[in-house]
C-alpha cells in the first residue's frame, strides 16, 4: 500500500526531529530555511523542536515565531532574526555573530556563553535574559531593552545608545528588577544616552566608554574601573550612584 503526501510529510518531520537531537555534530548538513520551518510547525511551546548543534547560518527568519525552541550550539553566522519572536528559546553555547535580531523578542532567553560579536539587537527586547559571559563585542544594541544577569559579558566597542539596561518603573510592580553586569567589559562601549538606573556594576570595565546623557542614577559602581570615560560633564545621576569612592577614574 502507497502512503499518501500527508502520512510522508509527517514521517519527514519526524526524521527531521530525531537527525536534529542524535546526529553527531561533524556528519550534519545545514538546515534549510524549509526544514526549519517544518520542525517548528510540527512543534509547540510544551514540546519545542530541538535544532541542538545545527547550522542555520544565514536564513532569513524574519517574524518566525521559534515556539521556545532550543538552539544550543547552534550556528547562526549571519542569520536573518528581524522581528522574530524568541520567547524562552535557549541559546547557550551558540555562535550567532554578525546575526540580525533587530527588534526581534528575545524575554526569558537562555544563552550561557552565546558569540553575538557583531551582532544586530537594535530595538530588541531583552527582558529576563540568561546571558552571563555572553560575547556582545562590536554588536549594535541601540535603543534595546535589557534586564539580564550578565555576569562577565563581554561588551567591548559595543553600540549601546539610548539602551535601557536599568530599572524600567514599568516592571517595578514584579519587584525591583535590574541588570547584573559584575565583572563586565564594556571597554571602549558607546552608551551615549543610555539607561543604566540601579544597574549593577561591580568590577565592571568601562575604561573609555562614553557616557554622555547617560543615566547612572542608584547604579553601583563598587570596584568599577572608569579610566578615561567620555561625557562625564554630561553624565546624569553619578552624585545619586552607590559606591563611586570605590570606583577607580584618572584622578
Amino acid at each position: 500500500m502507497t502512503a499518501g503526501p500527508c502520512v510522508i510529510g509527517r514521517v519527514a518531520v519526524a526524521l527531521l526531529a530525531t537527525s536534529v537531537a542524535s546526529a553527531p555534530a561533524v556528519a550534519q548538513q545545514p538546515l534549510t530555511r524549509e526544514q526549519v520551518l517544518a520542525a517548528l510547525a510540527d512543534a509547540t511551546a510544551q514540546t519545542p523542536a530541538d535544532f541542538t548543534g545545527r547550522d542555520l547560518s544565514g536564513l532569513d527568519f524574519t517574524g518566525v515565531d521559534f515556539k521556545r525552541a532550543n538552539l544550543t550550539r547552534c550556528r547562526l553566522i549571519g542569520t536573518n532574526f528581524t522581528r522574530a519572536q524568541l520567547f524562552a528559546a535557549t541559546l547557550t553555547d551558540a555562535v550567532a555573530t554578525r546575526a540580525d535580531f533587530t527588534g526581534a523578542t528575545l524575554d526569558m532567553v537562555v544563552m550561557y556563553r552565546v558569540d553575538l560579536r557583531h551582532a544586530v539587537l537594535r530595538d530588541a527586547s531583552l527582558f529576563a535574559v540568561i546571558m552571563p559571559d555572553a560575547n556582545l563585542s562590536d554588536a549594535d544594541l541601540s535603543r534595546a531593552k535589557i534586564v539580564s544577569p550578565m555576569a562577565r559579558a563581554k561588551l567591548v566597542r559595543a553600540k549601546l545608545v539610548h539602551t535601557s539596561l536599568g530599572v524600567n518603573p514599568g516592571t517595578q510592580s514584579m519587584g525591583v528588577l535590574r541588570t547584573d553586569a559584575t565583572s563586565a567589559d564594556f571597554t571602549e562601549a558607546d552608551l551615549t544616552g543610555a539607561n543604566l538606573r540601579k544597574v549593577l556594576l561591580a568590577w565592571a570595565d568601562l575604561t573609555g566608554v562614553d557616557l554622555t546623557d547617560a543615566d547612572v542614577t542608584g547604579a553601583d559602581f563598587t570596584g568599577a574601573i572608569l579610566k578615561g570615560i567620555r561625557g562625564r560633564d554630561r553624565l546624569q545621576g553619578l552624585d545619586h550612584a552607590l559606591h563611586v569612592d570605590q570606583a577607580i577614574f584618572n584622578d
